[in-house]
Parts: structure tokens; sequence; C-alpha cells
């Protein structure tokens, strides 16, 4: 028996395509963050089991969706991802003979509108295919990974990825990751950020997005997908910067208008 587990939070513009490309699951577990859109209505009308979590740690999510999850096997899908007809068909194949105890599963990515095979892209293993009685659990606040015995194997066909659909999409998924990131490495005693640092990163990042991964090399797409993800990672480090500082900048402003209106706003 397979369960197939989608993690979610306001997905109701991707999640129905995802739910009808996995319909003929025997199990399909949607584990929610708070969604306040049409997503769990849309889940329901595909049978789904609902389960909600509060925190906002993926890996809690995750594990919560196989502590559920009544398969042998565990699928993990996001909502902007579809499990292809050639996936489908290799995955009744596995169930009926295998010797791993987890599979890894590439993606085919459409980017900004466009599909993308290079750096990053291409072939973008995610290991999303798991033995319940081998797993152990998934770690990482973000970028989360799972643990389990035995060994990995690798299938032939992909998952469908429709991510980057339009700026807003990227930019409030990416305002709650660098949250997290930036907390990680706070948490880890990070060198305080100065302007140097902010400078070096840059510099670091747009080559490695752009250069080492070949974005600037791949269109108009490739150069935009680079530009993105450098500045999510600079947005990660300015939050560590907010963190680090002596007092909250909210602490600041309020000490800022507590004093002009003392001195009735006289600079």
């Amino acid at each position: 028996m397979l369960s197939i587990i989608i993690i979610t939070r306001n997905e109701e513009d991707r999640i129905k395509a995802c739910l009808e490309s996995i319909k003929w699951a025997a199990e399909i577990i949607v584990v929610d963050h708070g969604s306040t859109d049409k997503t769990l209505d849309i889940a329901k009308s595909y049978n789904a089991k609902i389960f909600h979590s509060d925190s906002d740690d993926f890996s809690v999510r995750r594990n919560l969706g196989a502590e559920k999850a009544a398969g042998d096997w565990l699928l993990y899908i996001d909502a902007d991802e579809r499990v292809s007809a050639g996936l489908k068909d290799e995955l009744f194949a596995i169930f009926e003979d295998s010797k791993f105890s987890a599979y890894a599963i590439s993606r085919v990515n459409f980017i900004w509108g466009e599909h993308k095979s290079y750096g990053p892209f291409s072939p973008d293993w995610v290991i999303r295919l798991l033995h319940k009685a081998h797993f152990k659990h998934w770690v990482g606040k973000v970028h989360e990974y799972p643990q389990f015995d035995g060994e990995l194997g690798y299938t032939k066909n992909s998952f469908i990825h429709l991510t980057h659909r339009n700026v807003e999409q990227v930019i409030l998924k990416n305002l709650e990751w660098s949250k997290i990131d930036a907390k990680l490495r706070f948490d880890a005693h990070h060198p305080p950020m100065s302007g140097w640092r902010f400078l070096r990163i840059f510099v670091t990042e747009t080559w490695n997005q752009g250069i080492v991964r070949q974005g600037f090399f791949n269109g108009t797409v490739g150069v935009i997908d680079s530009l993105m993800q450098t500045f999510f990672l600079i947005t990660s480090y300015i939050r560590l910067w907010e963190m680090q500082q002596k007092e909250p900048l909210d602490e600041t402003y309020d000490k800022l208008d507590k004093k002009l209106m003392e001195n009735h706003f006289t600079l």
C-alpha cells in the first residue's frame, strides 16, 4: 500500500493538478500549516486525510505525515509537483520487487514558464520515496532530508515540477524560508554581519548562480533566476544582521518616535 504525503500552506492554485496526478493512490495525506484559502476544500474533494501542524519546521510536518500514514511505502510530493505517467507505472513495479529502502526521484523543472535543465535544475534528484519499515525520520528545519536504513535507489522516471510561477509567489515563499535560514545561522553563532561581508556574499553568490550554475548562459529566464537566487541569500543575511543588533529595530524606532515627540519633532 502506498501513502502519498503533501505538506501545504495556501496552495489552492497548485494543488488540484497535483492531486489529479496522484488520485490513484491508496491513501493521500495532507499536513497543513495554516492555510486560509481553498486548499483544504480541494484536498477533501479528493478524499485526502487532513492533519494540522503549527510548526514552521518542515521536518516536523513531514514526520507527522509519516506518523499518520498507513502505507508500507511513503511518497512525498509538493503541491507544485506532479507524478508523471511513467513514474506512476514505475512506482507499481518498485512495490512488487525492490531491493532498496528509499528512492531518489529526479524532477523535470519548469521555471518562469520554461523547461530548464541546466545547473541546479538537472538532474535535480530529491529523496521522496521511502519504505516505512526502514524510514527513521526527516531532519533539517529547512532544506530537510530523510534518514533511513538500507540502500538508496534511483528512479528512471521523474516528477514534473512547475515552480517559479510569478514574482510574488517566489518572493513570498523565499521570505518565509529566509526567516528560518537566518535563525539557523544566528543560533550557529555566525560572525557579525558587516558591509564587506555583504559585498563578498553578493559577489560570490552572483558568480555561483550565474557562472558556476550556468544561469547567465541560459537565456533571460536563467539570468532572472540567478539574480533572484542571489537576492534570496542576501535577504537571509539581512535578516541575520537584524537579529544580531543589540535591540530589535522596532524598539529603535519606538525610541526615535518618543524622542521626536519629546522634542516636538525638532531634529
